[in-house]
């Protein structure tokens, strides 16, 4: 049996040292291969689709993750209010949409939200008459697609509207819903009123939320309960009722403020 030197051995040891250090920096490599790419796709434009029609949204939806957004849809204008709506690059909604609230109201409300004012809005509508189109634009639609349409123009109008975006000089970014006193913070679901500190069950927040994004607008018990509950049937009305009055507890002074008008529903009026 032949002998080991130590000059073989001194060399098998080097090898193994060198064949460590590279499969380190291969792991090292990859690692950071991971994570670029992770930080890459959380960057991602992130646009929403507010349409009842599941082959539009489909269709649209497909085609826009193969352009690298991220596509989330809803069914519902409701549906989407309650969204953090701020965080989407683009909002692409029918007008014709179930429910109470229609795209020309989805679009007023994201417009006269400051948190959401610079969030565009692209309609793609089956509503093809000239003055859909003008009270669609004059109420700050970024586009006005009419159905059917080109996919290829429909992808470049995406674009367009995007890249509008990304040369407006950034708004602050608010992270709050602020009335008088009271503060509903978006982020951390809390609620301040005169400084003090309320705690809201995510019930409460969301449909505090709903109503402070809508200020003296009427929701629908119908309406609040999609929102709240969303995928669930109505099948006990006083869900709503129930909760609202737990809300008008917490809310003090600004109790008065959250009315029900017979008929139309709940409300948070500036003036009552």
């Amino acid at each position: 049996m032949k002998s080991t030197s130590l000059t073989d051995l001194i060399t098998i040891l080097f090898q193994s040292l060198h064949n460590s250090v590279t499969i380190l920096c291969i792991v090292f490599t990859f690692c950071n291969f991971v994570d670029v790419n992770t930080a890459q796709n959380t960057s991602l434009p992130q646009i929403l689709i507010v349409d009842n029609d599941p082959t539009i949204s489909t269709l649209l939806s497909e085609n826009l993750q193969s352009e690298g957004y991220v596509v989330e849809t809803v069914a519902d204008a409701c549906a989407a209010l309650v969204l953090p709506l701020d965080h989407y690059a683009l909002i692409i909604s029918e007008i014709n949409l179930p429910g109470e609230i229609d795209g020309f109201e989805l679009l007023e409300r994201v417009k006269d939200d400051p948190m959401t004012c610079g969030v565009p809005v692209i309609f793609c509508t089956v509503r093809d008459g000239e003055n859909d189109i003008i009270q669609g634009l004059n109420a700050g639609a970024d586009d006005y697609i009419v159905r059917p349409f080109s996919l290829r123009e429909m992808l470049a109008r995406v674009r367009s509207v995007l890249r509008r975006r990304r040369n407006m000089a950034p708004a602050a970014n608010l992270r709050t819903i602020e009335y008088r006193t009271l503060i509903l913070n978006i982020d951390s679901h809390g609620l301040l009123i005169d400084g003090e500190s309320i705690s809201l069950s995510p019930t409460e927040f969301t449909i505090l939320t709903l109503l402070l994004r809508s200020r003296n607008k009427m929701f629908k018990r119908e309406e609040i309960f999609a929102a709240a509950w969303p995928g669930e049937e109505l099948n006990n009305p006083r869900l709503v009722d129930v909760n609202i009055s737990r809300l008008r507890k917490k809310l003090s002074g600004y109790a008065r403020n959250l009315v029900n008008k017979s008929g139309l529903g709940y409300g948070f009026m500036d003036e009552v």
